[in-house]
């Protein structure tokens, strides 16, 4: 049996501006009691703010031991009990509250836990409101707050945001013409909260949907994953559906596959919303904001056409900060996160799906086709076979193996974008063979194959 671990510096357990730990030895109940002490104490008595939670029993047994303590200093919760985080970001703004709370065990690891901390726009708190919640956490039990009995904050249910939530997505389409180009679409809920939503959004959309993975199940290996993206890929050929799409287990962003069968990457998507959505081509001359790794040919296709092009770091919450410091008409991150500001300052996937459905339907054509033309970087390329044994472990074991080699990475659901001597280097696990799929892009070719070579090495390793 493991050991329990103290915390003593929370600090210790941010990873990427989050808090995550293992749940029960690490991120335990006592942790998460202390932590909504200390979020609690810096509300008001009485201000409220939402919080929710994915399907899984650690995150359920956290969250009750947050509310808790943040509820003992006399603020108060409104409960979403099971929801996906965009679903939370859209109640925060529509009840006023001043804040949100998050527990969810994330794309990764089986056994972490984490929180994220929102404000009262339904974005996440910047470093520097992080490291308030970290040095108040430090001086526990100094500068907290505890009311009296009668005074305890309440904890209050908001049935019925789901459908509200439904029907304001809807506002953002033209619901008559998707309905009458009998699209059909698959759809992998990745066992979360999306399996509620996404198939009743479409369904009253007129949309044919075939709903993959739209119930609970305990988390045995994280979702989505080679094999769960493998068999959506399948059931779209084999249905002649128009696009399949697997949803993080957050909700907040999608994997795309084309009629074909074959995934979508991220600057393909950047370059369909640029090149066709039809309010960021009426706003020809603002900003778009984005992330810096991504290719410069992208990057001079934005330019072109007609957008000037900000790129910041993508640490939490900070694209949407950007997007109302810029005013900015659309942002992207390369971790296939989408902002259209004029449905919210954040990314949800229900709404990048439908801007894709939208995009189809007024182009009338299949994204294949529509994705066909767009420029692509000069990369150095490099097929890699490897084990069908450890083809289900192989996203978590590259992510230590780049940890430990301190390398800056991005997590893009079926592959790793490693940076590194000005090098983007992109590992992805190839749909149809038991291979990964190696691309490097720099302006130096040299520096592009040694790291093509590093990536090799760290294969060689794992296998």
């Amino acid at each position: 049996m493991s050991e329990v671990s103290e915390v003593n510096n929370l600090s210790k357990l941010l990873r990427n501006g989050r808090v995550v730990g293992r749940a029960n030895f690490v991120f335990t109940p006592e942790l998460a009691a202390e932590i909504g002490v200390v979020h609690g104490s810096m509300f008001e008595e009485n201000e409220s703010i939402v919080f929710g939670r994915d399907y899984h029993s650690d995150s359920r047994m956290l969250k009750r031991g947050y509310s808790s303590g943040f509820m003992s200093t006399g603020a108060n919760l409104l409960n979403l009990s099971d929801c996906t985080v965009p679903l939370l970001q859209f109640t925060i703004r529509r009840f006023g509250a001043s804040g949100g709370i998050y527990f969810s065990g994330g794309h990764l690891y089986s056994e972490d836990v984490g929180i994220r901390f929102l404000d009262a726009q339904g974005i996440e708190i910047s470093q520097h409101e992080m490291d308030r919640v970290i040095e108040m956490y430090n001086n526990y039990p100094k500068n907290i707050r505890r009311v009296d009995p009668n005074r305890i904050g309440r904890l209050t249910a908001i049935p019925q945001t789901e459908d509200i939530y439904i029907k304001s997505l809807q506002q953002f389409v033209d619901k008559k013409k998707l309905a009458e180009n009998d699209l059909k679409i698959v759809v992998d809920c990745s066992y979360g909260p999306t399996g509620k939503i996404t198939p009743l959004l479409l369904n009253e959309l007129g949309i044919e949907t075939i709903a993959l993975n739209t119930h609970y199940r305990q988390r045995d290996y994280p979702v989505p994953n080679i094999k769960t993206i493998r068999n959506t890929a399948d059931i779209v050929k084999a249905s002649n559906s128009h696009l399949g799409v697997c949803f993080d287990i957050d909700g907040s962003r999608i994997l795309v596959v084309d009629e074909n069968g074959l995934e979508l990457n991220f600057e393909d998507l950047l370059m369909l919303f640029v090149t066709y959505n039809k309010r960021i081509q009426n706003s020809e001359g603002s900003t778009i904001v984005t992330t810096p790794a991504i290719s410069s040919v992208v990057k001079d296709y934005i330019e072109q056409s007609g957008f000037p092009l900000k790129t910041v770091e993508n640490f939490p919450g900070e694209l949407s900060r950007q997007i109302r410091e810029e005013r900015a008409c659309f942002a992207a991150s390369d971790t296939l996160k989408f902002y259209f500001p004029n449905y919210a300052p954040f990314s949800d996937g229900n709404f990048i799906l439908l801007k894709i459905l939208e995009i189809m339907t007024e182009q009338n054509d299949l994204l294949s086709s529509l994705t066909r033309g767009f420029p692509k970087g000069i990369k150095v390329n490099k097929t890699v076979p490897i084990s069908s044994d450890i083809i289900d472990q192989i996203h978590n074991k590259l992510r230590e193996i780049t940890e430990e080699k301190n390398y800056n990475f991005h997590d893009i659901i079926n592959e790793l974008k490693i940076i590194k001597d000005d090098v983007y280097t992109n590992i992805k696990v190839a749909l149809y063979r038991d291979a990964l799929l190696l691309s490097a892009e720099s302006d130096d070719k040299d520096k592009a194959r040694k790291m093509i070579s590093e990536i090799e090495k760290m294969v060689a390793e794992i296998q």
